[in-house]
């Protein structure tokens, strides 16, 4: 008995040990691996089927997620755990509301350009969202791993029009199918 728990064991273990990221992972599973921002150097992607409600309590919601961030430069990827908290009275919906209201109050001519503008201004105060991520494990484009860092949580407010921003963004659209 004790061996078919054994050997039970190791079998349950091996796609725990085994697991490997690479690009082409990333890249040919793109049902899975949302590519979510790219630059000359640095690809994000998020794994969509990663993506938890962790508080529902509007206007406050809380989502994590894993997120795998490529770096051509250094020739690594890096494997994130991220945990965002929203701020549903900063969206772009309710400022939206907001901006109207108060430019229609100041009998403000309402123009889209000037209503987009007065949202970019508020959502650079105040983007209703912060993140909290950790660094787990890192490899080479291939899948080779290099090492498995896990740090401690770092916890920062994230900018709008920020690559953050956009991150927080497709996280929140994968679970509630809208945008923040």
């Amino acid at each position: 008995m004790k061996k078919i728990l054994i050997i039970l064991l190791a079998i349950l273990c091996i796609p725990i040990s085994g697991f490997a990221m690479s690009l082409s992972t990333l890249e040919n599973n793109p049902n899975r691996y949302l590519k979510v921002d790219e630059d000359s150097v640095n690809a994000v992607y998020l794994d969509t089927y990663s993506v938890k409600s962790i508080r529902y309590s509007p206007p406050y919601y809380t989502l994590s997620a894993q997120t795998y961030y490529v770096n051509y430069e250094y020739c690594m990827i890096a494997s994130n755990s991220v945990i965002f908290n929203y701020d549903y009275n900063h969206s772009v919906k309710t400022t939206r509301k907001q901006i109207v209201l108060n430019m229609l109050q100041n009998n403000e001519t309402l123009t889209e350009d000037a209503i987009e503008s007065n949202i970019e201004n508020a959502l650079r105060k105040d983007s209703g969202i912060n993140l909290n991520y950790q660094l787990q494990d890192t490899w080479t484009l291939i899948g080779q791993k290099i090492k498995s860092p896990a740090g401690d949580r770092q916890n920062i407010d994230i900018s709008y029009d920020s690559q953050g921003y956009a991150l927080a963004q497709y996280v929140f659209h994968t679970y509630y199918n809208q945008y923040f």
